[in-house]
């Protein structure tokens, strides 16, 4: 009877593993930029700033390649930067969304199900106009 049961629990454990797919890793098949050197912000003095934050299709693959998720904490408050750039990405597994970049590294994919994810980059080679003023580094 106890051999029974070490039967059971190897097949409980071993069909999972021996059945189990790889899922290949997820690529970028379109990238569109709308928005490139954005302010919300009403002065003229940082609207002028963020003119200089151009985000390219190449910065953009980086970005999505190479960040990790944050607090939304972090982004708006820690590594906060008035300019943003906006666009769409599509990715090889059919998912898709909508996505806000800020020149501080910070960004936000609102996926086309309406989920949301915090991410951010620290080694992005854009221009970002705010690179001093951050109250903490990564």
């Amino acid at each position: 009877m106890v051999r029974y049961g070490y039967f059971i629990l190897l097949l409980v454990f071993a069909i999972p593993v021996a059945f189990a797919t790889h899922v290949p890793s997820r690529k970028i098949v379109e990238i569109k930029i709308n928005e490139v050197g954005k302010s919300e912000d009403a002065s003229e003095n940082v609207k002028s700033g963020c003119r200089t934050f151009v985000i390219t299709e190449v910065d953009v693959r980086s970005f999505f390649s190479k960040s990790y998720p944050v607090p939304l904490k972090f982004n708006v408050h820690d590594r906060y930067s008035p300019c943003f750039s906006r666009g769409e990405v599509k990715f090889s597994d059919n998912t898709r969304g909508e996505w806000k970049i800020s020149s501080s590294g910070g960004g936000t994919l609102l996926w086309d199900t309406g989920d949301v994810a915090t991410l951010f980059y620290d080694d992005y080679q854009w221009t970002d106009p705010f690179e001093d003023t951050y109250s903490s580094e990564n």
